[in-house]
């Protein structure tokens, strides 16, 4: 019995260890970069962590981009640091304000202001995203167990989880990035990491580390129509090829990245303004959390 108790005790233990830094020259990560622009576009960006720098007698390494298939071409992109208690900060350049990226040291209800790099607007700079940890568990990466915090968003009463934070690798939103929805429902999530030459995670959607553009042909997309858009009082959306698919949620939401409505299992909804103020507001389609379509509802 003794022997069974410890023997439980160990696995419950690595199950939610910490390992290895995420901060660390040994590890690759290619993010999926998603943009809307009169048709989705899907590109992949390559992210690694290079040298020691001291700003303000802080040891950040250097973040390093590349945009190409081989990975030829890579340029400065930034800086990076990890501390004791598994947070992780990030400033564009040297003399900018570092911004908390990852902090893996929270406790369940906990919550958090993180930062996320928006790329395709880099104007913006670091943007705010607020968290609230719903729980902590564990997932495999490669042959490993690693810790897991799953996140929603801090002002929602209800656990959507829309983040994941993991040990030693980062965000399923991509390395650098955090779940958010940006202009034009734009948005990050991470294809591959690599860890010691390794590849530890593949997002099985996909057949290679890489896509130029356009949509991946072994993954369906469900065929959409909304009418009328813009809507006055009430518009109906319509999915087609709802059969393909086990299980599939519709949300709808605001500018601000607040959820408004969601529908399951629905293959024809109505959609009534109510009181919904006049705006642009986004739908995000899913399957097994799977994202299989984006778009925008104008309401007048």
């Amino acid at each position: 019995m003794k022997r069974k108790l410890f023997f439980l005790i160990c696995i419950l233990s690595f199950n939610f260890s910490f390992s290895q830094s995420i901060v660390s020259t040994n590890k690759l990560w290619n993010n999926i970069i998603h943009y809307y622009d009169n048709y989705w576009h899907w590109g992949t960006e390559n992210i690694k962590f290079t040298t020691d720098t001291i700003i303000n007698s802080l040891t950040y390494k250097k973040v390093e981009r590349s945009l190409d298939e081989n990975q030829q071409n890579w340029f400065s992109y930034g800086y990076i640091r990890e501390n004791t208690n598994k947070q992780v900060f990030y400033k564009i350049n040297a003399l900018d304000i570092e911004r908390l990226l990852y902090d893996l040291h929270l406790q369940q209800n906990d919550s958090v202001i993180a930062y996320t790099l928006n790329t395709l607007y880099p104007w913006k700079g670091l943007q705010p995203v607020m968290y609230r940890v719903v729980n902590i568990d564990s997932t495999i990466i490669g042959q490993t167990y690693r810790k897991r915090l799953n996140l929603a968003p801090a002002s929602d009463t209800v656990d959507d989880v829309v983040e994941m934070w993991i040990d030693s690798t980062g965000s399923m939103s991509g390395m650098l990035h955090n779940f958010g929805f940006y202009c034009g429902c734009d948005y990050y999530s991470l294809l591959c990491f690599t860890e010691n030459g390794i590849l530890k995670y593949h997002d099985s959607n996909y057949s290679s580390c890489y896509i130029l553009t356009g949509i991946n042909e072994s993954v369906v997309k469900p065929t959409i129509i909304i009418y009328p858009n813009p809507m006055m009082d009430v518009s109906t959306l319509e999915i087609n090829n709802f059969n393909e698919y086990i299980s599939i949620s519709i949300s709808l939401y605001n500018l601000s990245g607040n959820e408004v409505l969601k529908s399951t299992d629905q293959k024809l909804i109505k959609i009534y303004k109510n009181n919904l103020p006049s705006g642009i507001y986004f739908y995000r389609i899913t399957s097994n959390n799977i994202k299989l379509e984006t778009g925008k509802i104008i309401i007048n």
